[in-house]
This record gives C-alpha cells, structure tokens and sequence, in this order.
C-alpha cells in the first residue's frame, strides 16, 4: 500500500513540476481530432510562432482535406487558411488528422514579409 501512495505522490509531483516549468506554448504531441475546428489551439500556435501579425488577419477557415476515399476508409489531412486584410492571398497551415503540422506556407499574393508583424 505504501509503495501505491510513493508513486501516486511522485506522479502528482512530476505533473505539477512538468506543468510549471514546461515552454510557455506547450502543446500535446497530437489532439484527437473529431473536425478540423479541433486544431485551432495548434493553428494559434502557428500564428504565434510565424510572428503573424493578428490585426492583419480578416479570417480564420478550418478545412478537411480528403486525400482518397476508399471501401476501407477516408484518409484525410486538416489545414488551417488565414486570410488577410493586407494582402490577397492566404497562409496556409498543413495537419495531419492528429493536428500535427506538416508544413505552413504562403499562397497568392501573400508574401511572409507582408504578414509578420512590423518590429
């Protein structure tokens, strides 16, 4: 019994400390996903890291994007689509169906230098 106690206690204090000193965007390795709205908390993410400049964005579109359909299943990715009030285009953030990003980049007119926020 005693041996239960140690570990719940050393498993509660790893938490508590793993919480507390962790990086301040700290996300899961994956998110289960039921839609592609469940990967917003990691497309903010993006946004942070790109340093895009929020007040720059008109919109925000979460989609499904199907790579085939078959008797055995959908395969599918998430993406994120920024558009902007500054440009005509839109920077697109690449998931995975775990909300995992595989890649980010700009389309159209939208050049990185035209979205991140100015220093």
């Amino acid at each position: 019994m005693q041996y239960i106690q140690k570990l719940a206690i050393c498993g509660v204090t790893f938490f508590a400390v793993s919480s507390c000193t962790g990086d301040k965007d700290y996300l899961p390795a994956s998110i289960a996903a039921y839609g592609p709205e469940d990967c917003k908390p990691v497309v903010e993410q993006a946004i942070d890291r790109a340093k895009i400049n929020r007040s720059n964005i008109s919109k925000i579109e979460y989609l499904t994007y199907y790579i085939s359909e078959s008797e055995a299943g959908e395969e599918y990715n998430y993406q994120g689509w920024l558009s902007f009030n500054n440009c005509k285009g839109n920077y697109v953030v690449d998931m995975n169906k775990l909300c995992q990003i595989e890649t980010t980049y700009p389309r159209g007119n939208c050049r990185m230098e035209d979205i991140i926020a100015q220093k």
